[in-house]
């Protein structure tokens, strides 16, 4: 399993890697290993945490054919799967569930392949392929380019072109996460958006919890405003993510105004995947600054230890 970082590090390390995003991006992009990705038929993707996250941006921006399923879901519905190629993400390769479902795939699926930074891992063992991602996390520390990198790979297997200008989408995102708020003390942050950007949503809520360990919530825009919406108090924030040609999104931050309630739009432009870049790394943005506001020297969740002691017990 991974170390953790030092606690005095961790912070400074972060934001070193947020910088480090485009060159790896262009990196992975050049190489041997991003030729073994090829586009499948009908693929599962599956994934936990940012992985999971990773995974449903990818299946809304490719439509239907591509499936985003979290390791369990499919182990408890394996016929799904059947004849059909999974690609299971996982960082560390390391996760007992997606360790268990590549075993259990195995005569089920046409077959499995582990896309991780650790290709000597157990899932790499277990795996019928491997794709290692080119990066080196050096111990516990939120998904940053971990999971720029996967969302990468993810991309290319749902046949989705990422052929981006990683360093103008970077610099774009200093000013676009000045408008995602964050809310403080036991408030609740709310990022609501539809199909791909309430993938990055869930992403962007998991640094919320990572780095701060307080309070955050995804949801659909629909959804919203038929249940979450009821649940606002004074001290939340609600980031809603406008699609280029919708309006609904709007219409919500507008009455979320009239009403008294802290809100802010995002209306990031360009191509779908050029948007999702920009607004993930924009989310990243907002959870580093945030951090900083609070004082914080590492990540809340280093320093959680018996939340982390739960977790890793359940993970591994």
């Amino acid at each position: 399993m991974l170390q953790p970082l030092s606690i005095q590090a961790t912070l400074v390390s972060v934001a070193a890697e947020f910088k480090e995003q485009p060159s790896l991006l262009r990196s992975f992009r050049g190489s041997a290993r991003w030729s073994e990705l090829g586009e499948a038929d009908d693929p599962i993707l599956v994934g936990a945490g940012d992985s999971y996250a990773a995974s449903l941006c990818v299946s809304f921006l490719a439509g239907p054919r591509v499936a985003a399923l979290d390791p369990y879901s499919l182990f408890e519905s394996i016929a799904w799967a059947k004849a059909r190629r999974v690609y299971i993400i996982s960082v560390s390769g390391e996760t007992k569930s997606n360790v268990e479902l590549a075993r259990r795939l195995k005569g089920v699926a046409k077959d499995t392949v582990a896309i991780t930074c650790n290709p000597k891992s157990r899932l790499a063992a277990v795996a019928d392929g491997v794709v290692e991602l080119p990066f080196k996390p050096l111990g516990k520390s939120p998904g940053i380019a971990s999971f720029t990198l996967s969302l990468a790979a993810a991309l290319k297997v749902g046949g989705l072109d990422s052929d981006c200008d990683f360093d103008a989408l970077l610099s774009r995102a200093a000013a676009e996460s000045k408008r995602i708020r964050v809310s403080g003390g036991r408030g609740v942050t709310h990022l609501v958006g539809n199909n791909e950007a309430f993938g990055a949503s869930i992403y962007g809520v998991a640094k919320i919890y990572e780095f701060l360990g307080a309070r955050a919530q995804a949801s659909l825009l629909e959804e919203f405003s038929h249940t979450t919406l009821f649940s606002l108090s004074a001290s939340d924030c609600v980031n809603v993510i406008e699609s280029p040609d919708g309006d609904n999104g709007e219409r919500l931050f507008e009455r979320l105004e009239g009403g008294g309630f802290a809100s802010s739009i995002i209306r990031p432009e360009g191509g779908r995947v050029e948007r999702l870049y920009l607004l993930v790394f924009a989310m990243q943005m907002a959870s580093i600054k945030a951090a900083r506001r609070e004082g914080l020297e590492s990540p809340y969740f280093l320093g959680a230890k018996k939340k982390l002691k739960i977790s890793d017990e359940m993970i591994y």
